[in-house]
């Protein structure tokens, strides 16, 4: 999100403004630079709608370490992993990863999402802070996912209980407490 609205990252250039989501700091920071890193290895897809607020508004593809604000802390993506709303796959042959390069660190918002850029200078409470993932976080993404799930089955009229994450999270996931979800009845 730049001053002027949203733009593709590729497009950006030295001297825009983007749209600043960090407690504490100026609305807007500067881009200093973008870099094109050519990337092969795995690859985060955070699917439309699970980080709340409808964010993001399309799937985004992010590296494992990418910060990702989601309940106002900021987490590592690849520890949200569940499997079914946020999952890891295989980088797309030819995949460019677009480094945004800003005069500091700040959360900025793509696709609706906060996401992390630069390096946090300090512990300081003016900064969003990386913080482990709880069972409250990892129960919240349960909840998103099954919703994103039930809402995908919605055309066909049948709920889908094999694609509800408290039935198959993924390897990285925590531990989910028992979560009983309404099914429509055939």
């Amino acid at each position: 999100m730049t001053s002027r609205g949203d733009r593709h990252a590729a497009s950006l250039g030295p001297g825009i403004m983007l749209l600043a989501a960090t407690p504490g700091i100026a609305p807007f920071q500067r881009v200093l630079g973008i870099r094109q890193i050519p990337y092969r290895g795995p690859i985060i897809r955070v699917l439309a709608g699970v980080l709340g607020n409808m964010a993001p508004r399309e799937d985004l593809l992010m590296l494992p370490d990418q910060g990702v604000v989601f309940q106002g802390s900021a987490y590592r993506v690849g520890d949200l992993i569940d499997g079914i709303a946020i999952r890891q796959e295989e980088s797309p042959a030819n995949f460019t990863a677009i480094d945004i390069l800003l005069e500091g660190y700040a959360g900025i918002l793509v696709q609706g999402a906060t996401l992390e850029m630069g390096m946090p200078p300090s512990a300081s409470s003016e900064y969003l802070r990386r913080v482990p993932v709880d069972s409250a976080i990892t129960a919240q993404i349960a909840l998103m996912s099954a919703q994103i799930a039930l809402e995908a089955d919605a055309g066909t009229g049948e709920a889908s209980p094999q694609n509800l994450p408290f039935l198959a999270p993924g390897a990285a996931a925590a531990p989910l407490p028992a979560l009983k979800l309404p099914l429509p009845r055939p």
